[in-house]
């Protein structure tokens, strides 16, 4: 199994991602592993991870994508764990440079309310 460092290395190597948003990436899974307490499911941080350092590259480079639909981002506003992805999600914002999209951000709140379900 790939540990999420060897992901992200596999990634930068690719020129997939930048070095920093690699490392914002990295220090927001150890973030959230130091704050939980439990085993996280390794499948969802791995796509948070990796759409964390894609979405954080994409923005530095200029890039865009589009937002989910609609119907996704009521549901997930709607979960009682909204306020602690949004929190999750805060620390990024504080932590990287540019402005992070809204479109980027309904993404990474659907990943963290994911895990945070999860492990709930």
């Amino acid at each position: 199994m790939t540990t999420i460092k060897e992901r992200l290395d596999i990634l930068k190597a690719g020129d997939v991602i930048s070095s920093e948003a690699s490392t914002i990436a990295e220090q927001a899974v150890q973030r959230l592993s130091s704050q939980t307490h439990k085993l996280l499911p390794q499948n969802k941080v791995e796509m948070l991870v990796t759409h964390l350092a894609s979405a954080l590259t994409r923005i530095s480079r200029g890039e865009s994508i589009d937002a989910p639909p609609d119907e996704l981002i009521l549901e997930i506003e709607k979960s009682d764990l909204i306020q602690v992805a949004k929190r999750e999600i805060s620390w990024i914002q504080s932590n990287w440079a540019e402005e992070i999209p809204q479109s980027e951000i309904a993404f990474l709140k659907i990943h963290y309310v994911t895990i945070f379900q999860e492990i709930k």
